[in-house]
């Protein structure tokens, strides 16, 4: 009996052994594995932001990369540092800037006056560049452009265009840039590796505005005060650079002068995609939270 006993207890046993060897040496199953994010919920608020691949840089240099820097302080020379020539046609004259300044910007009638800075070959860009300026017009029954840059003579490759220029619709701001593929022999034409935005914002009359627009290889970014209002990608991948285009200040070109009614003051070109931090700084006299004039604030 005893014997029976201890027999039945070394089987059991041998079979808990049994099993826990075969547990052990099966393949684990593996759980799958997937991307979490954790929300911690403090209210009842939501925030949206743009997630980076790498945190924003907070620097703010607006120096690097300064292609063209029109301030019109007193005069409308380059103050970039590169020298660009500028020649005022037409009766071209300083005006009252956003503070009320006298001789502080570039101010224009609606008779084809307008600013001509000729590239000394300073001014490069291809994949990407950014435009800041702050703009004011009186007129919003014409067409009228507040920067743009062309050949003034011929309208022969044209790099870009940024005013209320739609034919049907002057009131409306149109952004638009060349892809390196129109060619400096062709005219604008209107294809998918070129890139316009008819934003849908108006601009209220005799108020000024700041007003930032980024090209990065086929999308171009319009931001107003400081908000971003529209952005817009064509097929493109390079913006349009030619030998002859001048950046006109005020027009188009000398047959089709799309002519401004009002005035431009602070006009700065990069070879580079400007920060949001610059984008602040850039309009920080427009923000919310400015002492400056504040004009209405518009986002779509």
């Amino acid at each position: 009996m005893k014997r029976t006993k201890i027999l039945s207890v070394t089987i059991i046993s041998g079979l808990i052994l049994l099993v826990f060897s075969i547990a052990c040496n099966k393949n684990p199953v593996t759980p799958p594995v997937h991307d979490t994010v954790t929300v911690i919920k403090n209210d009842t608020t939501t925030l949206t932001d743009t997630l980076y691949a790498s945190k924003p840089d907070s620097t703010v240099n607006l120096k690097k990369g300064l292609l063209l820097y029109l301030p019109f302080t007193g005069n409308m020379a380059d103050s970039s540092g590169n020298g660009n020539p500028t020649t005022p046609l037409n009766g071209a004259s300083l005006t009252y800037d956003e503070h009320g300044y006298a001789k502080n910007a570039f101010g224009a009638n609606g008779t084809n006056q307008v600013l001509l800075v000729t590239n000394n070959g300073s001014i490069k860009f291809d994949t990407a560049f950014s435009t800041s300026l702050d703009f004011m017009t009186v007129d919003e029954s014409v067409r009228h452009d507040y920067l743009s840059m062309i050949d003034w003579n011929t309208a022969l490759g044209p790099s870009f265009e940024y005013g209320n220029n739609i034919p049907s619709a002057p009131s409306i701001l149109l952004n638009g840039v060349s892809d390196v593929t129109l060619g400096c022999s062709n005219y604008a034409v209107n294809t998918t590796a070129d890139v316009a935005d008819s934003t849908g914002f108006t601009p209220q009359l005799d108020r000024w505005y700041n007003l930032i627009v980024i090209y990065h290889r086929g999308t171009i970014q319009t931001y107003i005060n400081g908000h971003l209002l529209s952005s817009k990608t064509g097929t493109g991948t390079a913006a349009l650079l030619c030998p002859a285009s001048q950046v006109v200040v005020g027009g188009w070109w000398v047959n089709d002068p799309v002519n401004l009614d009002g005035a431009v003051d602070n006009i700065r070109m990069y070879n580079r995609v400007l920060t949001p931090h610059e984008i602040a700084a850039l309009s920080a006299n427009y923000q919310v939270t400015s002492n400056s004039q504040r004009p209405g604030l518009r986002t779509h």
